[in-house]
């Protein structure tokens, strides 16, 4: 069975200066199965962060089924969606959105209260330790490089176990060292898990066997 299929999935946004609608996603079939990994190409504005939120269920598209683990996210509530992300779904954003009056560890913390089986300290601390931040778990974001922030997230994000890993564009606001270690510790602790990486670095994408230009599966006239 696959871990996510995607069928006849559209999604517009009015441009804000005209009021016109235009598709920004337009994709009439996409399947990944359990624990593949999978790097998908597209530029700045393609959408690709649409199209992972789309998968969390962050936003809701327009039309089409969008099936997770068995699970059509399109026929969720909101409340349920959301529900749904925080048991089965782990999400690295690029922009890390971490709390900045939180320490490491209360931001990992944060992400278990989500989910059916609520906080979790040891696994929390050991979470942090496994990225490397065994001496950091108590420091906030602002005390912590671009990177640490980064592995951060990627703890937060494994907080509830998730059988599905999503990461948006996680190396772009990294130097080339940070994002290589970066890179390599998403790849190993999503090595049991579904695994959809976006971006548009060929350093990156190199390191997938499996790579999907987004283009190829969305028929909008996006550029």
């Amino acid at each position: 069975m696959a871990s996510i299929q995607i069928k006849n999935l559209r999604k517009t946004y009015k441009d804000p200066a005209t009021g016109v609608p235009s598709d920004i996603l337009n994709i009439s079939f996409f399947e990944t199965g359990p624990k593949k990994h999978l790097a998908i190409r597209g530029v700045s504005g393609s959408g690709k962060t649409t199209f992972l939120h789309c998968i969390s269920g962050m936003i809701s598209a327009d039309s089409g089924e969008i099936n997770v683990l068995g699970t059509n996210l399109s026929a969720l509530t909101e409340s349920k969606r959301d529900r749904f992300r925080a048991n089965h779904i782990g999400y690295i954003f690029q922009s890390f959105n971490l709390l900045d009056g939180f320490t490491a560890l209360e931001n990992v913390m944060l992400g278990m209260q989500f989910s059916d089986k609520g906080a979790d300290r040891e696994r929390a601390e050991l979470l942090l330790e496994k990225a490397g931040l065994k001496d950091r778990m108590f420091n906030r974001p602002s005390q912590l490089s671009v990177g640490q922030q980064q592995r951060v997230c990627i703890a937060r994000a494994l907080a509830n176990n998730p059988e599905i890993l999503l990461a948006d564009e996680p190396t772009g606001s990294l130097d080339p060292k940070t994002s290589a270690a970066v890179l390599n510790l998403i790849r190993t602790v999503a090595e049991d898990k579904t695994l959809i990486l976006v971006s548009h670095e060929p350093e990156v994408l190199q390191q997938f066997d499996s790579v999907t230009d987004l283009n190829e599966i969305n028929q909008t006239a996006q550029v």
